[in-house]
């Protein structure tokens, strides 16, 4: 049970002072206006009034790219009507240069500029994740990503900003972004910059927040689920222990006083065919299908410690190219390893370490990952793809989240053995973090030599030369022996079958189906499997998308070649209607091939022991 876990809604209570929409010749910061009351097919209304420009010629820009996306996304595209205007009134000549940027001429008279923006989610060829996207949905729901609706201008990007938003009476704007007034149903928001700007989201919708103190920050969450099927009180409960968790893992003090986590709930298939969610400094986006919580408990929790850990890199660790970041033609970091491969690895081993999870499960999440790693290109050095994410190797890139993960277990079992268990990746982020911060940046050539330098450990320059900037593949059967677990590259077993059946889930009806049927081996064949057909028991046990999972293995544990398998489904019939039905069929033994195998020896050393204490507290 969580202690000290106090849900508050969001009191939606302003300042007695007013909103000033006029812009001062003299005024020293941007001003935004956004109108989300005013919504004209889809689009909202923008207008940016600049500090004053002394030269001829103004260039606005629209984002090509923004931070923790690593793929082009050109949200010029989404902007219609652009216009200037000067002080009277006047329309100004304006000159669109390319996709994301537009020249004010004889730019000293330039007042204000203006335009419509178009969301993201219904551009069905954006490209865009949607996370990193934008929704308008009118009375609905408003998910803000500024970086789609919001540019600067040449030279004023690291001027202070200030953003009103004109909203519906019956919404509330959450987001981590300092909030100064609030009057009549238009809100104020100031930044001091643009990249804080961009990388602060507000979601306006319908209240449904809730927050909780954790240790020194404030965790709050907003949610939008249009069918309700899910709140922000138990979305908060469900992730609570997270966030405890990795308050402890990050040695008892964020690096964060506060931290937004807004989930936007879909119903049915996003454009980009993928959900997940994408990191700020003090926020996450979520955007997922909307299904029951008891289907979404465990992604929620993967994909917050996942967004979280980026507190640590890159807010904390980064190097130049993230600390300097350029919107328009970013420089790549040879580092995604660390970015998000290391990131990943952190939101997996807090879980073990701190008690979440089981070793068994830890292990299959190992195991899957270098399964799947291994479908990638692996003789490309890691440096070398990271350089090339968005272009020569833009295929490559989701691989950080598989190798780039697995690069980070190996280099935590090295410290860990170089250190008899008293050191790891975990301490030497800590360190790293204390080193740097989020105003000192390394620099990207140099970052070897400062992780063997702050660690200690000269061993680790070498180690990640060779296996990261080289592509010498990881030696996994050294690595994991560190800590008494076997590591097997093949191996063939006799097994309880399953049926080799493909299972997901059906979020509409809340079901477990069978989705794949083209591969059913004697004991599938005999159960009689068909292409969508809901599973809701298992010899007797319910069964959902919780613990299906759970079900088939304990069944594979326990039963016996020649025990009655039983299983009630749904089945569709000629019609259209659902009938429930019973599958029968005797279990039967087959011999399978397994991969990258994965389990703890049974009589470990001394030595083993002390690095697996300290590689995850077992």
């Amino acid at each position: 049970m969580l202690k000290n876990l106090n849900y508050l809604l969001l009191l939606l209570s302003c300042y007695s002072s007013g909103i000033a929409f006029a812009q001062s010749q003299n005024s020293k910061e941007c001003k935004i206006e956004l109108d989300l009351v005013n919504i004209d097919d889809d689009r909202v209304s923008v207008k940016i009034y600049p500090v004053a420009i002394s030269s001829d010629t103004a260039v606005y820009n629209m984002p090509k790219i923004v931070p923790g996306t690593y793929s082009i996304s050109d949200f010029g595209r989404f902007v219609d009507d652009f216009a200037a205007y000067d002080v009277a009134g006047i329309t100004m000549q304006v000159q669109r240069l390319d996709t994301n940027r537009w020249a004010v001429l004889n730019a000293q008279k330039l007042s204000y500029i203006t335009y419509k923006v178009n969301d993201t989610f219904d551009a069905k060829n954006s490209g865009i994740f949607e996370p990193g996207g934008t929704t308008i949905e009118e009375g609905k729901v408003v998910l803000l990503n500024i970086f789609g609706f919001a540019g600067y201008f040449d030279g004023q990007s690291d001027m202070p900003y200030t953003i009103h938003v004109n909203r519906p009476e019956n919404f509330y704007g959450a987001t981590s972004l300092a909030r100064s007034t609030c009057i009549d149903n238009q809100d104020q928001f100031t930044a001091k910059n643009y990249f804080e700007l961009h990388d602060c989201p507000i979601l306006y919708a319908q209240p449904d927040t809730a927050s909780m103190k954790l240790a020194n920050a404030r965790v709050m969450v907003a949610n939008y689920s249009p069918e309700n099927k899910v709140n922000s009180k138990d979305i908060l409960n469900e992730i609570a222990a997270i966030f405890e968790a990795s308050a402890v893992y990050l040695g008892g003090k964020l690096p964060v006083d506060r931290y937004t986590v807004l989930v936007y709930l879909m119903g049915g298939n996003s454009f980009s065919g993928g959900f997940g969610a994408l990191e700020h400094n003090t926020s996450t986006v979520f955007v997922m299908p909307e299904m029951s919580l008891k289907a979404l408990g465990q992604t929620f929790k993967d994909v917050t410690a996942h967004e979280f850990f980026h507190i640590v890199t890159p807010l904390n660790i980064h190097s130049e190219q993230i600390h300097n970041y350029d919107f328009m033609n970013p420089q790549m970091s040879r580092h995604l390893w660390l970015y998000e491969g290391c990131t990943e690895y952190a939101a997996q081993h807090v879980q073990i370490k701190e008690g979440l999870i089981p070793l068994s499960n830890f292990l299959n999440i190992m195991r899957q990952k270098i399964q799947s790693a291994s479908r990638y290109d692996l003789s490309i050095p890691f440096t070398e793809m990271s350089l090339g994410a968005l272009d020569k190797h833009e295929q490559q890139y989701p691989n950080v989240y598989q190798q780039g993960a697995l690069i980070g277990m190996s280099l935590d079992l090295k410290l860990r053995y170089l250190s008899e268990g008293n050191y790891g990746l975990q301490e030497l982020m800590r360190d790293m973090s204390n080193a740097y911060g989020p105003d000192k940046p390394f620099k990207d050539t140099e970052l070897f030599s400062e992780m063997a330098r702050i660690s200690g450990y000269s061993q680790i320059k070498k180690f990640l030369e060779r296996h990261v900037a080289g592509n010498t593949p990881l030696p996994y059967d050294t690595l994991l022996s560190y800590a008494g677990i076997k590591y097997s590259a093949a191996l063939t077993e006799k097994s309880i079958s399953g049926g080799n059946v493909g299972v997901g889930y059906n979020p509409k009806r809340e079901a477990v189906v069978i989705v794949g049927t083209t591969a059913l081996d004697e004991f599938g064949k005999s159960m009689g499997f068909k292409e969508a057909d809901e599973l809701t028991t298992w010899n007797g046990t319910a069964v959902n998308m919780e613990n299906v999972r759970s079900v088939f293995e304990k069944f594979k544990e326990n039963a016996k070649p020649g025990d009655m398998v039983v299983a009630e489904i749904n089945r569709k019939n000629d019609k259209g209607v659902y009938k429930k039905k019973k599958l029968k069929a005797p279990a039967i033994e087959t011999e399978r091939s397994r991969t990258h195998i994965l389990e703890p020896i049974a009589e470990p050393t001394p030595q083993q022991l002390a690095v697996r204490k300290g590689w995850i507290n077992q």
